[in-house]
């Protein structure tokens, strides 16, 4: 069903990807991620290796002879991008969501997999991402406790991916390849999220190369190109909810060219129908929502439910908007002065913000003039439905913001057409990666997260030992709580913040704020933490 005629080395990386995802989503229903899991795989990938051997060796020729075709200077700018991205990797981690549920997400699936009801123990735990479940795959925690890099994985075939569309350009002069050739000048952004297993990040890559796939779906192999489109949004859409709109684009092919396509619908009713399930039944077994955090939808009977209290509360308005909003207000607050509050306030979000704007004014016209006969206007309309109900649930960039790089790589491919230029600013896009990611510096103006405010550097340590999984060196403390114990970070502040912490592990500041404000008390459900949690209420008087 995953084959691809056309061998390539970044699709055939990606698809790849999407198949152990799913292999490790079935797999973690019942047991761990773990040592017997990885046997499995391995039995299953060298008989499929001896079954394709021949397509493997095409791929390698094939990725060999793309290489060799490179001229030098393109050579010099892949490496040196190659190189700059694993140092990148083995640096410490700086996103906040790293050290709230994200090694934690993934320590579950290593030592767990799916615990019925963990969104109790930390409800962010329920947020577990198709995109973690692939990264405890690849952590191989059995053998070492530092492999957390996937995003640089995926970075690296994305710039391969780049620089043959670059290269491509330059013999062609094909502008769409342009536009996805300059994503190097993005590195000094997208580097930040790649030494953690952010979500967001496979979202902004393979989004880019669906939204190429989508443009190019015109020409040869339009069966296979709609199956890979729906394929790379399925992956998507069961890494980050909020990418939903991307499954828009095969909806669009297979509208456009119906007669083509639809002996390709059963195959692809199949696939997305087993991963709607996987989604429903890890929503399920987590939280006790199907549609998680959608709450519309229930299971009443399940005893690990998370409590509707703690979900309307935790996914309000008021909490999605409160990072710019003063919390209690929004009910209060005119949606002009929700715009305004949003778009002009202070640091990267604002920045991000205000270039959204911009592009989306602009855009218009230079489609019109520049693309009129390419797909992108149906890109572009789904860039404002996403926007507008960003708008209404939580307008935070990292959602959207590689709709942003699109269309700004895609105005930047009119002024930018001379290959000198264009080579002379990807090594000074470079040398500003260098910069960051070799020299200490402070973005304290730019950002009020403590988290954010220094950059994490390469040492020369890193080239043998990557740095650990957390950038905080916390000290726990043991804690029981009825049937409940638990480990607790000790003295931090955010109390959400769980980092590397042996499992189970929460805030013991959170526990309490529960209890007294909600009256639950996470507990267990049977003898082992395997068995899961549930959420006891409290005597509101306690």
């Amino acid at each position: 069903m995953l084959r691809s005629a056309t061998l390539e080395i970044t699709i055939t990386s990606i698809l790849g990807l999407f198949s152990i995802t799913i292999f490790a989503s079935i797999w973690a229903i019942f047991g761990p991620i773990n040592s017997a899991f990885h046997s499995v795989l391995l039995l299953l990938s060298i008989l499929l290796g001896l079954r394709n051997k021949e397509e493997f060796l095409t791929l390698f020729q094939k990725t060999k002879t793309f290489y060799v075709a490179f001229p030098s200077t393109i050579k010099a700018l892949l490496l040196i991008s190659s190189f700059l991205l694993l140092a990148q990797s083995a640096t410490l981690p700086f996103i906040i969501d790293n050290e709230t549920y994200y090694i934690q997400t993934i320590k579950w699936l290593n030592e767990y997999g799916f615990v019925p009801g963990l969104a109790n123990l930390h409800i962010y735990l329920g947020q577990t991402s198709g995109w973690h479940i692939t990264q405890s795959v690849f952590s191989f925690s059995f053998l070492y406790d530092r492999f957390n890099d996937l995003n640089g994985f995926c970075l690296l075939i994305g710039n391969f991916w780049a620089f043959q569309k670059l290269h491509c350009y330059f013999k062609t002069k094909i502008r769409l390849d342009l536009v996805f050739g300059l994503l190097p000048l993005t590195y000094a952004f997208v580097f930040q999220f790649i030494s953690a297993p952010s979500p967001d990040f496979p979202v902004y890559i393979f989004g880019l190369i669906l939204f190429s796939v989508y443009l190019e779906s015109h020409v040869d192999n339009q069966k296979e190109t709609f199956g890979l489109i729906t394929v790379l949004a399925l992956f998507v859409l069961f890494i980050k909810i909020t990418a939903f709109v991307l499954f828009l684009l095969p909806f669009f092919v297979l509208i456009k060219q119906y007669e083509v396509n639809k002996k390709q619908l059963f195959k692809m009713g199949i696939l997305s129908s087993l991963v709607l399930i996987l989604f429903i039944v890890k929503n399920t077994i987590l939280t006790g929502y199907p549609l998680f955090p959608l709450t519309f939808i229930t299971m009443p009977d399940l005893n690990y439910r998370v409590p509707i209290e703690i979900m309307d509360f935790l996914f309000s308005q008021n909490i999605m908007h409160f990072f710019y909003i003063p919390f209690g207000t929004l009910d209060a607050t005119p949606l002009s002065d929700i715009m305004v509050l949003y778009f002009f306030r202070n640091g990267v979000d604002s920045i991000v913000a205000i270039a959204t704007i911009v592009i989306l004014i602009i855009s218009p016209i230079t489609i019109y003039k520049k693309f009129p006969k390419q797909n992108i206007w149906s890109i572009y309309f789904i860039f404002i439905l996403l926007l507008i109900l960003l708008v209404f649930s939580s307008p935070q960039y990292r959602f959207y913001v590689y709709f942003t790089i699109f269309f700004g790589l895609l105005l930047l491919s009119i002024v930018l057409t001379s290959r000198k230029k264009i080579l002379a600013l990807m090594g000074l896009s470079l040398t500003l990666v260098a910069l960051l990611l070799f020299v200490p510096m402070s973005f304290n103006r730019l950002t009020n997260n403590k988290s954010l405010a220094l950059n994490s550097t390469f040492k020369l340590k890193n080239l043998l030992i990557p740095e650990p999984n957390t950038n905080d060196n916390q000290s726990y403390n043991y804690f029981t709580k009825e049937n409940l114990t638990y480990y607790s970070p000790i003295d931090y502040p955010f109390f959400w913040i769980t980092g590397n912490g042996d499992l189970p592990c929460v805030n013991a500041e959170q526990v309490t704020y529960f209890e007294t404000y909600f009256h639950v008390l996470p507990q267990l459900r049977g003898a082992s933490v395997k068995d899961g949690f549930y959420a006891k209420k409290t005597n509101a008087d306690d």
